[in-house]
């Protein structure tokens, strides 16, 4: 073998003037679902007829309503599967079945037969264009090549017309290999079978130009369509559609541009699914629209659900980073990210003001819920985390709104056994660490009895307050007054000679539930004599004054 370089580029697009980059997408293009053909044939365990029809039905209420359903020739079940859609009635009014098949005489029958009775279907033919497949695959000609697609479509013609479908049936064509094939050749290709099908409006006959194996940058696949569409010469007749695979990662992105250059139909797979990396992800495209403000014409309000069925059926897991279809896709782990969210989602009526939108939050494309995902698991807590995910996950899980100074401490208390054990840390996690390190701490400290008097003997204006408590092995009496109960108890505390003085900085409390089962929590911060720092307790009780006590003792207990 000559020392040849084992990969080169293809050859490049020379075109004028393009226009594709300068356009914009303004409305979804037409959405052809390949799952039950393309992608079933892909799966290491194909579908069988009973889950194929239920694959079909999910298809039909996302709001598919053209669908290729099997390569009848294929196999007795890909024939019986068709027979059974039309025969039992499966087939909605407005939905367009369409079957596979190659340009071959006998195939194109069994293919004919498979879909007698049906009222709204589309023949798919298909021929290698490419000179690869031509010379190496096939072994013809050009020439050889374009008799053998015309041939095979007139006899797709004749075996409409036998059953009854003439008038109604349209057709689809594909150049196999079109990205990897001669512009010149496959316009000649193309005309030849457009003449062989005859005048018809541009409903009744697809052109599918597919990147069968993704060869190319998306941006040359654009430069492509757009190419063929100058020199094409039916385009009012003829519905332009494509069909990306994703060996360079890139389908969707050559869809999208595509569809910029000039093509009006998309065929894909649900979540990417088909041979080796897979077809065009009809879910990330359509939900990119609507991202984008662009109704994509297909219902995705109950993604988990499509995405659990897939996985069943496919037998292959989603990955948790797919866009919109991933576990992780709307969690957030660092503490910068995790803050932004939250103080986001706290100021949506503004921010939607502001930007004249209804939802744009810092890192979220999408709102969860338009997807069918609530905000469970928008916050997650490793290491990487910070304040803003363990406030969040106590507020919006637990109902505890922790005050914005005693959030630095109580993340630090669950970032240390975060980083001591490894990993991640779940809400119950984060729950338990706040009481054990701000409720319920071990210390010296405990408060027995309390009584509160009401106006104080000292006056009227006045709360007097009696604690009993213990600190370490003596136990003491203390009385204090105040405006009120807090600073009454903390008058009282600092008569203690087993208590260090100290000054209350921060008090704060809400409620814990609703109804007869509410508690009531509250936060408070101590500065001691001997120190700068403020040291934060909570207490949570039904009486909101023990609540506060308990807050107290908490934090003279983290000293």
């Amino acid at each position: 073998m000559k020392p040849y370089p084992k990969y080169r580029p293809c050859e490049p697009v020379e075109i004028d003037n393009r226009v594709w980059p300068a356009r914009r997408i303004t409305r979804a293009p037409i959405w052809a679902s390949v799952d039950l053909r393309d992608g079933n044939q892909a799966f290491a365990r194909p579908m069988n007829r009973e889950t194929k029809l239920r694959y079909f039905r999910m298809l039909t209420q996302l709001g598919f309503r053209e669908i290729e359903i099997a390569y009848p020739a294929a196999s007795t079940e890909e024939f019986e599967f068709v027979r059974q859609l039309i025969g039992d009635g499966e087939i909605p009014d407005d939905v367009r079945i369409t079957v596979f098949t190659a340009a071959r005489p006998d195939l194109i029958a069994r293919t004919i037969e498979s879909i007698r009775g049906a009222k709204n279907v589309s023949v798919h033919c298909y021929i290698a264009a490419s000179e690869l497949h031509r010379r190496f695959v096939l072994g013809k000609s050009e020439k050889e090549v374009i008799e053998t697609a015309v041939d095979g479509t007139r006899r797709i013609l004749e075996g409409l017309d036998r059953i009854g479908l003439a008038e109604q049936a349209h057709y689809e064509f594909s150049p196999e290999e079109f990205s990897d094939s001669k512009m010149g050749f496959i316009v000649d290709l193309a005309e030849a079978v457009k003449a062989a099908r005859g005048t018809c409006s541009k409903e009744m006959f697809i052109l599918n130009l597919p990147a069968t194996v993704e060869r190319r940058p998306p941006y040359e696949y654009a430069d492509l369509i757009e190419m063929f569409r100058r020199r094409y010469s039916k385009n009012e007749e003829t519905t332009l559609s494509v069909h990306t695979h994703n060996d360079q990662g890139c389908a969707i992105a050559a869809a999208e541009m595509a569809v910029l250059a000039g093509a009006e139909r998309v065929e894909g797979t649900l979540l990417g699914h088909g041979e080796r990396t897979g077809n065009t992800d009809l879910v990330t495209f359509a939900l990119n629209l609507k991202a984008r403000g662009i109704e994509p014409g297909l219902d995705l309000s109950h993604l988990p659900d499509v995405v659990d069925f897939v996985e069943e059926v496919s037998g292959i897991g989603v990955h948790p980073r797919a866009p919109y279809a991933g576990e992780l896709v709307f969690t957030a782990f660092s503490g910068t990210h995790q803050d932004a969210i939250r103080k986001a989602l706290a100021q949506r009526e503004a921010i939607s003001e502001a930007f004249q939108q209804g939802w744009k939050i810092p890192y979220l494309l999408l709102d969860p819920a338009d997807i069918g995902r609530g905000q469970d698991g928008l916050i997650r807590i490793n290491s990487q985390s910070g304040k803003g995910g363990v406030a969040y996950i106590l507020e919006n899980v637990y109902g505890i709104s922790v005050p914005k100074a005693m959030q630095p401490d109580v993340a630090r208390a669950v970032q240390q056994e975060v980083e001591a054990t490894g990993g991640e840390i779940p809400a119950a996690g984060i729950y338990r660490i706040f009481l054990e390190k701000f409720v319920v701490p071990e210390g010296r400290v405990a408060i027995g009895g309390f009584r509160i008097q009401r106006p104080a003997p000292v006056g009227v204006d006045q709360t007097g307050v009696e604690l009993e408590l213990r600190a370490g092995e003596s136990t003491y009496a203390v009385i204090g007054t105040g405006s009120g109960p807090i600073e009454a108890a903390a008058a009282a505390l600092n008569r203690c000679p087993a208590i260090p003085k100290f000054q209350v900085e921060l008090y704060s409390e809400h409620a814990l539930g609703r109804g007869s089962a509410a508690q009531a929590i509250a936060f408070i911060g101590l500065r001691f004599e001997d120190s700068d720092r403020i040291v934060y307790g909570v207490g949570v009780n039904v009486n909101i004054n023990l609540a506060a006590i308990g807050a107290i003792a908490s934090a003279l207990n983290r000293r």
